[in-house]
């Protein structure tokens, strides 16, 4: 289990995303890549990105290690999806950034620089259609750059995880992946505790205190 850094990232057995039949990806425009869709017999991982966050650039380059390796290369389809407004986004997002060394950049392991790639296609979102419906299925106030989704063969999301810099800080989306390619048990964090609730002071209000802690920043 992860362990209580971790705890806001927590994703716990009765989520109520879990299950839930995946959005379609059919209205995304492809780049880098054939177009393809969830529940299509292969396990699908959607992750979401910015030119606007070049330091979340880490997250592209660390999914294509794992789009890339033997394990899942032709287990597993990836497709990061743009936050931003315009196709053209994404299309210099390969002629700016594909295999750029950016020093600038720290490494999830903690060293200077990352040589930035997307070894998977990237997508555009018009209208943010599929970012909405996925923030719907999730019950979320934002779904953004670095918000990662498992979604099996039958097209049902089965895990996610939010990635930061390159880093899970939940640190079981390997284990997770692995677990729905061979389609044995996931690791379970249990259900959620029950919601603890704190007065505001000055305030004639509650707020709970697992508050999402993405949704202050609105969407991108």
């Amino acid at each position: 289990m992860a362990d209580e850094k971790s705890s806001e990232f927590m994703v716990y057995a009765d989520d109520p995303c879990l299950g839930q039949k995946a959005p379609s990806l059919a209205s995304l425009k492809f780049h880098n890549g054939d177009a393809f869709d969830v529940g299509a017999g292969k396990v699908t991982v959607i992750t979401f990105f910015s030119k606007l966050n070049k330091s979340d650039f880490s997250t592209l380059s660390v999914l294509s290690e794992v789009a890339t390796s033997e394990e899942y290369k032709d287990k597993v389809q990836f497709v990061g999806i743009s936050r931003d407004g315009e196709e053209r986004d994404v299309v210099r997002w390969f002629e700016k950034f594909q295999d750029k060394h950016m020093a600038e950049l720290q490494a999830p392991d903690g060293s200077a620089g990352v040589t930035v790639s997307a070894k998977f296609p990237l997508a555009f979102d018009e209208e943010s259609k599929v970012n909405k419906a996925y923030k719907d299925v999730a019950k979320k106030a934002v779904v953004g750059v670095g918000f990662t989704f498992i979604v099996d063969k039958e097209g049902v999301i089965r895990w996610y995880e939010q990635f930061v810099r390159g880093v899970n800080p939940m640190g079981q989306f390997h284990d997770q992946l692995k677990n729905i390619v061979e389609g044995t048990p996931l690791i379970s964090n249990g259900n959620m505790p029950e919601i603890e609730e704190e007065e505001v002071e000055g305030g004639d209000g509650i707020i709970p205190v697992d508050a999402d802690p993405f949704a202050g920043g609105g969407g991108y």
